[in-house]
């Protein structure tokens, strides 16, 4: 009999073994956990009907957004700084993100002007990009606190805030140039308000199921950090599970929306389907960079959240992190698309 109960014990070790484990959530997190559930649909309640109104709806959102970056960009230092950093610094992403719209600053006094044209790609100007690095290090010169590695952040952070800002203008108008561009009507409310939503859900939505998917599944089978110096809760298992999450959505969104005659956009139909599945795989890869590279100045400055506005959440660039790296790629992606697939690829260059 000896032999049948070790066979049976070794038979409840290995059952053990090949158990998935699950970690214990506890009170403070399961407070925490509603508290962010609590906010963001707070938050979804305000954000969402600019999104489908858009036009200057969703342009007075992302000027709010530009607002409260800029602020929190300087704020996370916890520095007393001089007050003209916070002006400087929200003058150099405001004018990055509405690049556009002064470039074509005449335009508005003609007959056929409307806001989304203005926002058909996407625009830099490397004068302004060079003034705002230039004022941003004299600033070095009159506040004693603030350092050439304090300069060097917000430079650098806010180009790559306002050409984020600037991408999330161009994913929800664009639709609109497009779909008017081909000779439709000037005026249809349907597609406006819904249709032309699609590319803008595809990529944020996108961002967002990799990093709820990154942070449940971290939460519940996190064991092995991938980098405890620059963000210690953050596991492998949770960086799969983002993957996984995202692509889910990406593929079946984007696929279902092709396969019906609707495509998102005209790049991403079913005769170019590995457009689709690039754009998904970037989103759920770049989602997740973009949220470590925000970590790693929180973790410099040592700061938890980047602002307060979300509790749960922290600031908007502790929200919109991922988004804005994910946006910015997907549209300098999306360009490259549409040349591929009009064939002419000297405009890119232009």
């Amino acid at each position: 009999m000896q032999p049948v109960n070790d066979d049976l014990e070794e038979s409840k070790m290995s059952e053990r073994r090949n158990t998935i484990k699950t970690n214990v959530i506890t009170g403070e997190q399961q407070v925490s956990l509603w508290k962010r559930i609590l906010s963001a649909v707070i938050a979804l309640l305000i954000i969402v009907p600019c999104i489908f109104l858009g036009d200057w709806y969703y342009f007075v959102l992302a000027s709010l957004i530009v607002a409260l970056a800029s602020w929190e960009l300087v704020h996370c230092a916890k520095k007393k700084y001089n007050p003209l950093l916070y002006i400087v610094t929200f003058i150099l992403i405001a004018i990055l993100t509405f690049t556009p719209l002064l470039k074509n600053a005449f335009k508005p006094f003609a007959g056929d002007w409307n806001l989304y044209s203005n926002f058909d790609t996407l625009y830099l100007s490397i004068l302004i990009v060079v003034i705002g690095i230039i004022l941003t290090f004299s600033l070095v010169l009159i506040d004693k606190n603030f350092e050439v590695r304090d300069a060097a952040y917000i430079a650098i952070f806010g180009i790559v805030i306002g050409l984020g800002i600037q991408s999330l203008l161009f994913i929800r108008y664009y639709p609109l140039t497009e779909f008017y561009s081909d000779g439709n009507a000037v005026i249809d409310a349907n597609f406006n308000h819904f249709n032309s939503t699609s590319l803008f859900f595809f990529i944020v939505i996108g961002a967002l199921m990799s990093d709820t998917g990154a942070y449940f599944t971290g939460l519940l089978f996190g064991r092995n950090k991938i980098n405890e110096r620059i963000s210690p809760k953050k596991t492998w298992e949770g960086f799969v599970g983002g993957v996984i999450f995202s692509l889910i959505f990406t593929q079946i969104f984007g696929f279902a929306l092709a396969a019906s005659g609707s495509p998102i956009i005209k790049s991403l139909d079913l005769e170019h389907w590995y457009f689709i599945v690039i754009l998904g795989v970037v989103i759920s890869l770049v989602s997740q960079l973009g949220d470590f590279i925000f970590s790693s100045v929180k973790r410099y400055y040592d700061v938890k959240d980047f602002g307060f506005i979300m509790p749960g959440h922290g600031g908007i660039l502790d929200r919109f992190d991922s988004i804005i790296f994910s946006t910015l790629v997907s549209a300098i992606l999306i360009i490259i698309f549409n040349f591929a697939v009009s064939g002419n690829w000297e405009g890119l260059f232009l």
